[in-house]
């Protein structure tokens, strides 16, 4: 029996999504795999449309490992704690074993173009991703990075982004930390 019918729902949703996008997900297959009938569907969601924000938004504010929002939310940071982010996302990413990858990043590259729906609040994730980041450092005392937190916080995003797509493709451990290893050197010498 199910206990939380609509966090299940949400996040079978997610992980279909992850490895299958969202237009090869239908209904019939979140519903399929969680034993409900449609209409438990739909007494939590409206439609499609509306469980891909409840989706987005748990993947963005509740699917990371519970240290990530524990270090976001410290009230006076310390300069590794922008690393720490880093590895822990990273880390569950190669515990995976590379599968899915970034569910932000699958959803652009699918839905930025088809409509201005979808558009608006993945952009609005990335906006968040990046001023986390930023607010992040400027909770760190008697800080000065030798970039500003913004060329930082984009150059995070563009990194993790691109190593957890060359890990996906890749599915090597060994160049995958080769690669987080180098970003982490060059994040270093920014902070």
């Amino acid at each position: 029996m199910i206990k939380n019918p609509k966090q299940d729902i949400i996040k079978t949703s997610h992980d279909l999504f992850l490895l299958n996008w969202y237009k090869n997900t239908s209904i019939n297959n979140i519903v399929e795999k969680l034993e409900i009938s449609k209409w438990a569907f739909y007494h939590h969601f409206r439609d499609k449309k509306s469980l891909f924000l409840a989706v987005m938004d748990y993947f963005f504010y509740e699917s990371a490992p519970k240290e990530f929002y524990e270090i976001l939310s410290k009230k006076i940071a310390e300069k590794n704690d922008v690393i720490k982010m880093c590895k822990i996302l990273h880390w569950e990413f190669v515990e995976s074993n590379f599968k899915g990858g970034c569910l932000l990043w699958n959803m652009s590259l699918e839905l930025s173009d088809v409509d201005e729906f979808y558009r608006k609040k993945l952009e609005e994730l990335f906006f968040n991703w990046k001023n986390w980041i930023i607010n992040h450092i400027n909770k760190i005392p008697d800080f000065e990075p030798k970039k500003s937190p913004e060329v930082i916080a984009k150059f995070i995003i563009f990194s993790m982004e691109w190593i957890s797509l060359t890990a996906k493709v890749c599915k090597n451990k060994k160049k995958d930390k080769q690669n987080f290893d180098l970003f982490v050197e060059i994040l270093e010498g920014m902070l």
